[in-house]
């Protein structure tokens, strides 16, 4: 069990349709920011609760990698840029194995019923692990901040963000409704992961800390080679040559991107 007094409280208000939701608000003091952390709820899916401990508990080593963003930031963009970067540009390996098994989505198995075991799956990946989450800082492992693993933050512009996010949820059938009421669940924070705001701006005031490397979903998109190049730094990766960023800038495009995880990965 956690020895982080954790509370759950059902969302009675949110939509009937789709999976139940709970808001979750943790007590703890090991989070370099320092707010009321008891007072900072986050909305999920009220069977998450199961999945609590063994994410609070997850044993994060210091040579691990995090992604985290908030859904539709630029998530798998970043994951594909950083496992590049992280296994010395081996893109042979990034074409033949499945993105979600070189980095998995690490409490994706808490969200619904019926997931594959996410959690072995994050365990058992051979270090240097590169992890992927959604949660916010007071949700994420307590070893994380305490062994002050690395994590990579993307943010992106609410807007884009809102407008990815609603078919991605319909297609999880998570969510029921016009663009209208979605928005209205999203400024209610009746989504997964809300409320949208807190999750980015936490991170923006952790960013000068040495663990954190914080960028944009609009950064990558203008300057993806100097996003490689501060990641190499980030990381303590030497700077490729030309050659091999140019290489990596045509693999991670979109239509490239697009190619690949049409073919091998399910979950996106």
């Amino acid at each position: 069990m956690s020895d982080y007094s954790h509370s759950v409280e059902e969302r009675v208000d949110a939509p009937k349709e789709g999976i139940p939701l709970s808001d979750y608000t943790v007590v703890r003091n090991d989070i370099p920011l320092k707010k009321q952390w008891s007072e900072r709820k986050c909305t999920m899916s009220s069977c998450y609760n199961k999945y609590f401990d063994r994410m609070i508990n997850f044993k994060s080593k210091e040579d691990d990698l995090w992604i985290v963003t908030m859904p539709k930031c630029g998530t798998t963009w970043m994951q594909e840029t950083a496992w590049l970067v992280q296994s010395d540009f081996d893109f042979d390996k990034a074409k033949s194995i499945p993105l979600t098994e070189r980095s998995p989505f690490v409490e994706l198995e808490g969200l619904y019923e019926g997931m594959p075991p996410t959690f072995d799956a994050a365990e058992n990946l051979q270090s240097p692990r590169l992890l992927k989450s959604h949660l916010p800082a007071s949700l994420l492992p307590k070893e994380l901040w305490q062994n002050r693993s690395k994590i990579i933050y993307v943010a992106r512009n609410v807007k884009d963000a809102v407008v990815s996010f609603q078919p991605f949820l319909e297609a999880l059938a998570t969510f029921k409704g016009t663009k209208e009421q979605f928005i209205q669940a999203f400024m209610n924070d009746d989504l997964y992961y809300c409320p949208f705001w807190p999750h980015i701006l936490e991170f923006w005031e952790m960013r000068h800390e040495k663990n954190v490397y914080f960028t944009s979903y609009e950064r990558m998109k203008k300057d993806l080679k100097g996003v490689l190049k501060d990641l190499c730094e980030f990381v303590g990766k030497p700077i490729p040559s030309e050659e091999i960023l140019n290489q990596a800038v045509d693999h991670l495009s979109f239509d490239s991107m697009k190619s690949e995880f049409t073919n091998k990965n399910g979950f996106p």
